[in-house]
């Protein structure tokens, strides 16, 4: 069958549920699998759309242990087959999201301009609520030097407004490297597992920070470049109310008593 156009790529799905032979059926999976990869290549390329192809879920059918026949597996591989089934059917409203963004309606627009001109006429909620900002820029700290700090933060939001969705991993990180020595740390690990002026919930809070958001933002910065890449979504990048508890306690830490 040639594979031009999304009815055909559903309509191969769809005989996956009248599989019966395990083996079988698990390779005309990977088949459709490959097929659907590469339509998605040819009719929306550059928009990661094949990496969120590839993350969803697989066949285990047949593993690197042999094959199962059993009903749980084929009630797995069944819903398995669904889900995609599903995502197919709104690839549409998928391609709509990912062309209609702000940084690719910018680029359109700076292209279309002739003047490479970047233009940003948007409103969005901030991500680090600007009071917190403000009480950073009020503290009178004589040890240390908050404009980086600040200026992170103050990025943050504009990463977050123009759906920079790969940078706010990143600078997630620059602001956890760059605040350990205001509590007396030099890593933001020892502060995680060692600090104890926050109570139990702050350290749940930081020790999470540590443990997911550090290994997303190394994710997106050292691996190299592939053949589909799964681009990050907001839900995975967004740590808000964790880094306002610590921009709290650094501000309660740093705030002069008053007399």
């Amino acid at each position: 069958m040639e594979i031009n156009s999304l009815d055909n790529l559903i309509q191969e799905g769809s005989k996956l549920f009248k599989g019966s032979d395990a083996v079988e059926t698990h390779s005309r999976f990977e088949r459709w699998i490959d097929h659907v990869l590469d339509w998605l290549n040819k009719s929306y390329p550059n928009t990661g759309l094949s990496g969120l192809w590839l993350s969803l879920g697989h066949s285990l059918l047949v593993t690197s242990q042999g094959y199962s026949n059993d009903d749980n597996t084929w009630a797995h591989f069944q819903g398995v087959v669904q889900q995609r089934m599903n995502w197919l059917g709104n690839i549409g409203v998928e391609a709509a999201k990912i062309r209609n963004s702000t940084p690719v309606t910018t680029q359109e627009q700076a292209s279309s301009s002739g003047r490479k001109e970047i233009k940003l006429e948007l409103t969005s909620s901030a991500y680090i609520d600007p009071s917190r900002i403000e009480n950073l820029l009020a503290l009178k700290s004589t040890e240390f030097d908050l404009s980086k700090l600040i200026r992170l933060c103050e990025e943050l939001n504009l990463a977050f407004a123009t759906e920079s969705y790969l940078s706010m991993p990143m600078l997630t990180r620059a602001i956890m490297d760059h605040i350990p020595p205001i509590f007396g740390f030099k890593t933001f690990k020892e502060l995680a597992n060692s600090y104890g002026d926050g109570g139990k919930s702050f350290k749940d809070q930081m020790q999470h920070l540590e443990n997911s958001s550090r290994k997303i933002a190394d994710g997106y910065l050292h691996t190299p470049i592939r053949q589909s890449e799964s681009l990050p979504t907001v839900t995975q990048v967004n740590f808000s109310n964790i880094i306002d508890s610590l921009l709290a306690e650094i501000v309660r830490v740093l705030k002069v008593p008053s007399k």
